[in-house]
């Protein structure tokens, strides 16, 4: 690896504000592992072996339905944790992981970091800092599948994307689409005509202008309204 682990592990969230001696413990456990596009990275149901940092690429996790049906739980990039709550909780994967790109990742075993999880007290309180951010997602996504239709999903996720990217939400501002509609469609707990059609009527009224993937925030205003769900 070009660079040193403990370089890598001091941008973590996850790892902010640890001791040098914390540091080095952690990076000490981390393993190296890539994987290619379409792997799985973990089962569902399987016992948690350890959790993942992904350093590069993108990766789902998914639940699949008896009959096959996929829904995405999560979208997780470069500089993100996952798998970690299984692995406090001691139990089994809740979901499977996919590497939907090439993925470069840092691997850390259960048992040698859960007796570092208990000999760090700041470790420990990023550790519960992070499931309380994973929950706040989640119950977020709760909430919007369940009360609010897709076209105020979707502009949610778009200016959640734009803060991500560029640290602000204005005009002209324009992100990309760093996955396929149909994994979006998926996400978005919808199908991709339906995405398609909402993509249309969000460019109709004015909130964004969309090409091949490209979208330029165009009403801000506008589109905070419609993820409110407020109607337009």
């Amino acid at each position: 690896m070009a660079e040193e682990k403990p370089e890598i592990l001091r941008r973590i969230y996850l790892f902010s504000g640890l001791s040098e001696e914390d540091l080095a413990a952690v990076a000490r456990l981390a393993v190296a592992r890539n994987f290619p596009k379409d792997a799985v990275i973990f089962w569902e149901g399987r016992e948690a072996q350890g959790f993942y940092i992904l350093l590069a690429g993108q990766t789902k996790l998914v639940k699949s339905s008896p009959d096959g049906k996929e829904y995405i739980l999560r979208l997780v990039n470069p500089g993100e944790t996952f798998g970690e709550a299984a692995v406090l909780a001691e139990d089994v994967y809740p979901a499977t992981a996919v590497a939907l790109s090439d993925c470069r990742t840092l691997f850390f075993p259960k048992a040698p970091f859960l007796a570092l999880l208990s000999a760090s007290p700041r470790l420990a309180r990023n550790m519960l800092a992070t499931m309380s951010r994973l929950l706040y997602h989640l119950t977020r996504q709760l909430e919007d599948l369940s009360l609010k239709e897709v076209s105020a999903r979707l502009a949610r996720f778009i200016l959640d994307k734009c803060q991500e990217i560029h640290g602000r939400v204005a005009p002209d501002l324009v992100i990309e689409l760093d996955i396929s509609k149909t994994h979006l469609a998926s996400y978005l707990g919808t199908i991709s005509e339906t995405l398609s059609r909402t993509l249309a009527r969000l460019k109709a009224l004015g909130a964004i202008a969309e090409d091949r993937g490209r979208i330029t925030i165009k009403e801000p205003s506008l589109l905070q309204n419609i993820a409110r769900g407020i109607k337009v």
